[in-house]
């Protein structure tokens, strides 16, 4: 199965955005949500924000993941790891499976997710961009 997305446009740049669905598999409560493929990201990073939609609470979760690499700054930054459920959608075909991610409110709640090596790239057999055609591609199976 192979999922083929445009990249978009922002500031002159090209950036391969994906709309997912993601599942709290405790209460099955879902939101759609804009992620960017991030190659240098270890692991997927969404604002807490969107823990608080999905009513996962992240004061139950003592363990904090250290992280750093996001926006202009080298300092390490907080966050708490939830096991969620993410699917990537388009016409009619679809992929989903289980992947943490760590919620954080020390990234901007203004920007987007970020979708990393562990927990999204290594769920998919392939993951290419293709920036000559426009065009970023998943391939599974």
């Amino acid at each position: 199965m192979q999922f083929k997305f445009p990249f978009e446009v922002v500031r002159n740049d090209k950036i391969p955005f994906l709309d997912i669905k993601i599942t709290n598999k405790e209460n099955g409560k879902s939101v759609s949500y804009r992620a960017m493929l991030d190659s240098g990201a270890y692991t997927n990073v969404f604002h807490a924000d969107i823990a608080r939609v999905l009513d996962i609470d992240l004061s139950m979760i003592k363990q904090r993941e250290l992280f750093s690499g996001v926006k202009d700054t080298k300092k390490q930054m907080k966050g708490r790891a939830y096991i969620v459920e993410l699917m990537v959608v388009q016409k009619g075909k679809s992929h989903q499976f289980d992947s943490y991610i760590v919620f954080s409110e020390e990234i901007s709640n203004t920007g987007w997710g970020l979708l990393g090596r562990q927990g999204f790239f290594d769920q998919f057999d392939e993951v290419s961009f293709n920036y000559k055609n426009n065009k970023f591609y998943l391939h599974k199976g």
